[in-house]
């Protein structure tokens, strides 16, 4: 059975240059202009337990499989939609394990850890994950020429607290 656990980036800076390296590799039009240095000072200006941002990592097995982010905002273009989770990515060859969903999961825990009621982001390809987890789809919005779902989640509600 997988054994998946979730840590803060703070407590393991070793996985920089590996998230540098994906998300290169998974978004190369957006860093295309950016070298690995200002890649990697993005993942440290993340790398807190309270405030915002703080990016968490999913271990699978002992091994980086993933990461996500609580962030200000979840679409930087468009104010309001406050707080965010956003940066989801899981390893291809970690995909499909349920490592996202425990990514998002705790995402929303340390949120709502951080006293907020409620708690956004925007996908294309996680509406699975939010939608299973309780997400509720509010709107469709351009960002970038590409089209995004904004997904909201009341965290007062029992809808992906551990053990739910």
């Amino acid at each position: 059975m997988l054994r998946i656990r979730i840590a803060f980036l703070i407590d393991h800076p070793e996985a920089i240059p590996t998230l540098t390296r994906w998300f290169q590799a998974q978004w190369p039009a957006y860093y295309a202009a950016r070298t690995p240095a200002d890649i990697a000072r993005d993942f440290l200006a993340e790398a807190h337990r309270e405030g915002l941002p703080v990016r968490l990592l999913a271990f699978a097995d002992g091994e980086v499989a993933g990461t996500i982010t609580l962030r200000d905002q979840a679409l930087s273009s468009i104010p309001g939609y406050h707080p965010g989770l956003g940066g989801l990515l899981v390893v291809e060859q970690h995909r499909g394990r349920g490592i996202g969903t425990e990514l998002v999961r705790a995402g929303m825990q340390l949120a709502r850890q951080q006293g907020y009621e409620r708690v956004y982001a925007t996908t294309i390809t996680a509406r699975g994950i939010l939608e299973r987890l309780g997400w509720k789809l509010i709107e469709v919005v351009s960002h970038n020429s590409e089209q995004l779902l904004m997904f909201c989640c009341e965290l007062t509600d029992h809808q992906g607290r551990p053990g739910s």
